[in-house]
């Protein structure tokens, strides 16, 4: 129903803007935008997925088992930084600054204790 009362609410602006009233050519080009607004909402409302959206998505995606473990991932992520880093030694030699600012840090928690 939202369509067609859009549809019937444009023709019946415009009939009022033809009749001398200004504004109604605002209102006649304001209800094809509802109409417009309301498929794309009913669209998305038909077609998306409630279980991969907002938090239930998140925490769905939370509970999955991890197909990567921590070790391959960390191998991964390592390789793909030596790649990057032989690509660029600027980034290489900021890498081995904060390397070094973490043993540091390491070094420096384990006397504390």
């Amino acid at each position: 129903m939202w369509f067609p009362g859009c549809v019937v609410a444009c023709w019946w602006q415009v009939e009022v803007a033809l009749s001398g009233d200004n504004l109604g050519w605002v209102y006649s080009v304001m209800w094809p935008c509802f109409a417009v607004f309301g498929v794309i909402f009913w669209w998305h409302l038909v077609h998306d997925d409630p279980e991969t959206l907002g938090s239930r998505g998140l925490r769905r995606l939370q509970q999955a088992p991890h197909e990567v473990s921590d070790v391959e991932r960390r191998t991964l992520s390592e390789e793909t930084i030596t790649l990057a880093e032989e690509d660029d030694p600027e980034l290489a030699a900021y890498n081995a600054y904060l390397a070094g600012l973490a043993r540091a840090d390491s070094t420096q928690t384990q006397k504390r204790r």
